[in-house]
């Protein structure tokens, strides 16, 4: 007969996915705030990963001050319309910092450039020597840097099967969308947490988060992670 006594198999392991946690998108002065940004509950996502020791990786909207985005210049878009957005996220300013609280003791921006040496920098981040690793992009997805392809990948690979990445933060109608997906479809397990994101309108949080849901991600709250470990 059995033991009434079973071991406890350890849960999988997770990534943290931080999105565009940035002043001109999270702050009511921001440049391009979005309303509702739950940076409260962004800290202590940052304060649980490094207390627990799960890795962040992020992103982070990086322009030059004549990105082709912004109305306030001439710069042609490649391709499609100019959307006309204020100067936002301005590497170096104030707003393209990260909301206070959210950026842990040990971590690393990598810039949107099409290859560099990255196995020492996914090596720190599954030994838990960096706590976060941010992927500088000038368009929606993280995947944009053409660097996240390869650390996501590999950092997955080192932490193990049924690695499950859990994305937050703004907006969800746009970047979060784009992140979530963009894993999604490369096959990794993948969760938002919908009280730790914020939109631009309803009907764009709606159709972002039935999107989502059919590509097969998992719609969760923070509780699920906060409360679990």
């Amino acid at each position: 007969m059995a033991s009434g006594d079973m071991t406890r198999q350890a849960p999988p392991p997770r990534v943290f996915v931080d999105v565009d946690v940035q002043r001109d998108f999270c702050e009511e002065t921001g440049a391009l705030h979005v309303k509702g940004s739950p940076n409260a509950l962004f800290r202590r996502l940052t304060e649980h990963a490094v207390a627990r020791g799960i890795p962040i990786v992020g992103s982070v909207d990086s322009h030059a001050w004549d990105a082709w985005e912004f109305a306030s210049n001439d710069t042609p878009a490649p391709e499609g319309d100019k959307p006309g957005f204020p100067d936002h996220c301005v590497k170096g300013t104030p707003g393209w910092l990260k909301v206070e609280g959210t950026l842990p003791p040990r971590f690393r921006f990598l810039p949107d450039v099409p290859s560099a040496p990255v196995d020492a920098v996914v090596r720190d981040l599954a030994t838990g020597r960096t706590h976060a690793v941010y992927f500088e992009k000038e368009v929606y997805s993280l995947f944009a840097n053409p660097l996240a392809e390869g650390v996501v990948r590999d950092l997955v690979a080192a932490l193990g099967a049924g690695t499950e990445l859990v994305v937050y933060g703004v907006a969800t109608d746009y970047c979060v969308r784009a992140a979530a997906l963009g894993l999604a479809r490369r096959g990794y397990r993948t969760t938002v947490l919908t009280d730790a994101t914020a939109g631009i309108t309803e009907a764009g949080v709606a159709a972002a988060l039935s999107e989502m849901r059919a590509a097969g991600v998992t719609l969760a709250t923070s509780s699920a992670v906060l409360g679990a470990r």
